[in-house]
């Protein structure tokens, strides 16, 4: 399996696709290089596909510790591009990967060709700092049970969850096998996230989606995105919610290729 190794920590990637344009992808919080399978038949025709595991996600390093902060994700992620020969690359990050993107293309411009942010915050705002200490409440109290049924309707829209019950228990044995403690140092690196400051210093083409059931990170948050950012456009996609990878998988897909030049 592969694994590269950059500031002391063993990160795990994969690469699959037959298009010569490589694509970065970049997980969501509770995400691995796994979540993205609904979408890789699609991709993988147009581009050179990278996933990554990033520091506590999936089979990456968990190191002990407080936080795992953003720019420090954003400079693993460069550190992948340097293993691999990349001079630069087209970027999509969701959610939290949408974050850690943002951090990449501030600290790293050269190195992102076009910028893909879905589902994903601006700032963690007072509203995010509840919602995440609302998580950990329910898991300290009630565990997994508890905790993944508090995150439901903020992960979903009103129709996936009314339609896919199946789908929610596959995804409730997944999210069990996530280590907490990374999970919370992830959070916390996430509720540390304000880029408001120097967003307009992002001079990549870039495309800002979200679902209009959203409501994890809502259309505002976008609208933040797409306002502060000199070059990036807004797209909403109706009816979806924030977990766009699973239940607006064609659209998702479509918007990514006509985005980013394969």
């Amino acid at each position: 399996m592969p694994y590269t190794t950059h500031h002391g920590h063993r990160l795990y990637y994969e690469e699959s696709g037959r298009g010569e344009s490589p694509l970065l992808l970049l997980n969501g919080l509770t995400m691995s290089t796994a979540g993205w399978t609904l979408l890789l038949p699609r991709l993988e025709a147009r581009y050179r596909l990278i996933r990554l595991d990033l520091l506590g996600q999936g089979q990456s390093d968990k190191p002990a510790g407080d936080t795992y902060p953003l720019p420090e994700q954003a400079d693993l992620a460069a550190g992948l591009l340097d293993t691999l020969a990349l001079t630069h690359c087209h970027v999509v990050g969701l959610s939290y990967g949408g974050m850690v993107a943002q951090h990449l293309a501030h600290r790293h411009p050269e190195r992102v060709g076009h910028l893909v942010l879905a589902a994903t915050l601006a700032c963690s705002d007072a509203v995010d700092q509840a919602i995440a200490a609302s998580w950990v409440a329910a898991a300290e109290s009630g565990g997994l049970d508890l905790r993944f049924a508090v995150s439901l309707p903020w992960l979903f829209s009103s129709r996936f969850l009314s339609s896919h019950p199946d789908q929610l228990n596959e995804l409730k044995t997944v999210a069990e096998q996530f280590e907490w403690k990374a999970v919370l140092r992830l959070l916390a690196g996430m509720r540390e996230h304000d880029a408001r400051t120097w967003l307009s210093s992002i001079t990549t083409p870039t495309r800002v989606i979200v679902g209009s059931e959203d409501r994890l990170t809502p259309l505002h948050q976008s609208e933040m995105l797409s306002t502060y950012m000199p070059h990036a456009q807004l797209t909403i996609i109706p009816g979806a919610g924030h977990a766009l990878h699973l239940e607006a998988v064609e659209t998702f897909a479509r918007l990514v290729m006509e985005f980013c030049p394969g």
